[in-house]
Formats: C-alpha cells, structure tokens, sequence
C-alpha cells in the first residue's frame, strides 16, 4: 500500500483479450467506491467517533461463480498437459484474466454482504452499510476492488464483521487503516483530527 513489495505472487490466468465483446460477454464491473465515498466515510467515522479498519480480499475475482448459462473454455497453460492442442479447460468459476470476472466478483461480494444484512448505498453502489437503534450501532463498507474500508461503532462490530466474511471468504485482516489507495492515513482519535497524505505516491512519481 505504501508502494513497497510485500511479496510475489503467481496465479494462472484466462486469455481474456481474446473475448469478443457482445459475443463472449457483455457487462463488466469493478466494485469501485468513489474517491469522494471514501472520504466522506473517513470525515464522518472522525465526526462520530467510528473505528476505522481496513481488510483485503485474498483471490477476490476467484470468488465470482459462473451461471449456469455461461460456458467458458480455455486452453491448457504450457506443459500442463501432454496433448494440449486437443484438450480445454471447461470453467466453472471465475479466472482472472476474464473480461467479466470483476463484475462476477462484484456479484458474489454483493451476495454476501446481503446475507449479512447490509444495504448498498443508492448513490454510490460500492458503498454499503447496517444499523440499529437500539442499541445505536452503525457500520459502513467501501469496497475498492479488493479492498474493503470499514467505519464502526465499536471494535466488536468490527470483529463481527471480520468474521462474517471469513465464513463466505478468505479475508486479510489489515487492522486499522493506515492506507488506502496509496494515500497515508493518520489518525489522532482523542484529538478528533485526521490527515491524509500522497507523499509515497509523489515521491514514486519523482523517482
């Protein structure tokens, strides 16, 4: 997040750029909060006090699951198989790589989170959130992607929520947040103050 290398990853991937569009798929979709979303999340967890954490999906555009009236194919990578040029994969989940694996995705974590009685915000549809009266209780999603931004009312609501997801998908827990699309967050909770910066951004720029 700060543009430092965490770790390297390898993972198999669909030749997508062969897709038609409006043949092989149609609609596609990232779930992308608006940049004024998040702030407004962030200026309204400061106002009220709200904890403020942050989590990664992990493989999150492999939770998106095909329909039963999507039939996609795909050649085996090299040497996976000794006769390749006669044989395809038949998938039956999403891949990255594929044209509509986001908006698949997007679908899945919408799904989820309806489960866990969250409504989507009607202004921004990456934006989700739950409350209650009594006792007051208040939690609020960004989702970016991969990423999920969460302002509650109190470290319990939070867990809770950790551990929803966990039983529908795999979840990094990131602890409070600190960055979010490459911009530093620092926060001075008792002092009520909150100062977001680009520095790591800039700098890389520069370089």
């Amino acid at each position: 997040m700060s543009g430092k290398v965490v770790c390297y990853k390898v993972c198999l991937v669909a030749q997508g750029f062969s897709q038609v569009e409006g043949v092989d798929y149609f609609d596609t979709y990232a779930p992308v909060a608006r940049l004024a979303s998040l702030h407004a999340v962030i200026a309204m967890a400061n106002h009220l006090g709200l904890e403020l954490h942050q989590v990664d999906i992990k493989g999150a555009y492999l939770n998106g699951k095909l329909m039963h009236d999507k039939v996609l194919y795909m050649r085996h990578p090299p040497g996976y198989h000794e006769d390749a040029s006669r044989c395809v994969l038949h998938l039956r989940k999403s891949l990255y790589g594929l044209k509509q694996a986001s908006r698949w995705w997007y679908q899945k974590f919408t799904q989820i989170l309806s489960s866990l009685r969250f409504q989507q915000c009607k202004v921004d549809q990456a934006v989700f959130y739950k409350h209650s009266k009594a006792p007051w209780a208040i939690i609020v999603i960004a989702v970016h992607v991969d990423d999920c931004t969460i302002a509650a009312s109190s470290v319990s609501a939070v867990n809770t929520l950790k551990a929803g997801l966990h039983k529908h998908i795999k979840v990094t827990d990131l602890g409070k947040l600190h960055w979010m699309l490459r911009i530093e967050i620092k926060r001075d909770q008792a002092g009520g103050t909150v100062h977001l910066s680009q520095h790591s951004y800039i700098d890389s720029i520069l370089r």
